[in-house]
């Protein structure tokens, strides 16, 4: 699956945990979340160094960040249904260090062939 197309499914599939998320499809879109959050972080930094102190932009840039993070989980739940995981495995984020390494080496498995409890490969 193409960047393009990664993004395309992960935006259709904003706040689904439904179905499943192939390997290229998760890091692809996460990639952009990173992307689109680092440049939202340094504009952001960029008006405060600047001075200027607009709190209603301050709260539109945190609403902003949490919804990216709400959707790089829903994400992460497609991609473990993906492996045959049940979507209760990304609790393993909450366990500082050792549960990121987990949820990382789970996210990385290859995917489940053919069609699973959680839908058709996708494909």
């Amino acid at each position: 699956m193409s960047f393009s197309e990664a993004i395309r499914a992960g935006l259709n599939n904003f706040f689904s945990p439904y179905g499943r998320a192939s390997r290229s499809e998760f890091w692809w879109y996460a990639l952009f979340l990173y992307i689109i959050g680092g440049v939202l972080g340094w504009f952001g930094g960029r008006l405060q160094f600047h001075g200027i102190e607009q709190v209603w932009l301050g709260i539109i840039f945190e609403i902003f960040s949490a919804l990216l993070g709400v959707s790089l989980v829903f994400a992460s739940i497609r991609r473990l249904h993906d492996t045959g995981k049940s979507g209760w495995n990304v609790l393993w984020y909450l366990i500082p260090l050792v549960g990121w390494i987990i949820e990382i080496v789970l996210l990385c498995k290859a995917s489940m062939p053919g069609e699973n409890q959680y839908g058709p490969e996708p494909r």
